[in-house]
């Protein structure tokens, strides 16, 4: 059968146009029967990886491009048997980090091109009105969202630099969210104002913090990290301990695991999934798909 390879030659910056190229000259060298299809606009993504479905003829699809598009791909694979290959080439790469980490695209592509062996990872679900979406490796709500904004406007670093810089200058700024959330469990529930609200399949987010060091992508669960707002000081001395992992012992981290949750906003929020923004949500629902999608590993 053949492989499909979607990729988004803005992702990175421009990193898969750039890279393209000498991905052709890689997959020509290992013999692979390919096609290859370029995304042109936001969701085309979605609409290739569907028409990769609905076509039976492709085992697996190799995606060129970052978090975002990972994301779009997935959306109507989830329960299928298709296989994804992720190949880091954009800005944040999270999710890869959880499977290949410190390997550079050219080294996942010559050493996973013939493999086919995978391994089905958990998806999360997120309802808002009468919409869903899908995430693979994690989402955040307000702080995320204003940090993607604040990416835009720095226009001369690229990769982990870039959130990095983008989360120090959005916290400046920003003030936290209001919330409440139950769990499925029936757990007391959070009420307060939170700094940072995020939820996790996978163990990094937002360009390499490891904001959820004990996250399994086949446990069933979803890991929850809030943290609340803090002083400047207490937030700039503490921030490096979030690269390694280190940060559940601090006062303000609240960290748990469950199958789901139910958050309540008094103001509609801002949210992302695997960096792909979402605007004006006040209530939302996030449960977890057991093993429903196929990740070359």
């Amino acid at each position: 059968m053949m492989d499909a390879v979607i990729a988004n030659p803005l992702a990175g910056r421009g990193k898969v146009h750039k890279k393209l190229e000498e991905v052709k000259k890689i997959l020509n060298d290992l013999d692979l029967d390919y096609e290859i299809y370029q995304t042109e606009k936001p969701g085309q993504a979605i609409d290739f990886a569907k028409k990769v479905l609905d076509s039976g003829k492709y085992k697996r699809i190799i995606i060129l491009g970052g978090d975002g598009t990972i994301n779009e791909v997935i959306q109507p694979l989830v329960g299928s048997d298709i296989q994804i290959l992720p190949i880091p080439l954009g800005t944040g790469n999270d999710f890869v980090k959880f499977f290949y980490p410190y390997m550079k695209y050219d080294t996942i592509l010559q050493q996973k091109g013939h493999s086919f062996d995978s391994k089905a990872v958990d998806v999360g679900l997120v309802e808002y009105g009468k919409s869903k979406r899908y995430f693979i490796n994690g989402m955040g709500i307000g702080f995320d969202a204003e940090v993607l904004n604040r990416m835009k406007g720095i226009k001369l670093l690229k990769g982990d630099f870039l959130y990095t810089t983008a989360v120090l200058w959005t916290f400046l700024s920003f003030k936290g969210i209001e919330v409440e959330v139950v769990t499925k469990e029936k757990l007391s529930p959070f009420r307060g104002k939170f700094l940072l609200f995020n939820v996790g399949n996978g163990s990094y987010l937002g360009g390499g913090f490891k904001l959820f060091p004990k996250a399994k992508v086949d446990d069933g669960l979803l890991d929850v990290s809030l943290i609340e707002t803090v002083s400047a000081l207490r937030f700039f001395t503490n921030f490096y301990k979030a690269f390694k992992g280190k940060h559940l012992a601090l006062r303000e981290v609240h960290y748990f695991k469950t199958t789901g949750i139910h958050l309540i906003s008094r103001k509609p929020l801002s949210i992302q999934l695997d960096g792909e923004l979402i605007k004006d949500v006040d209530e939302l629902k996030i449960s977890i798909l057991k093993r429903s999608l196929q990740v070359i590993i």
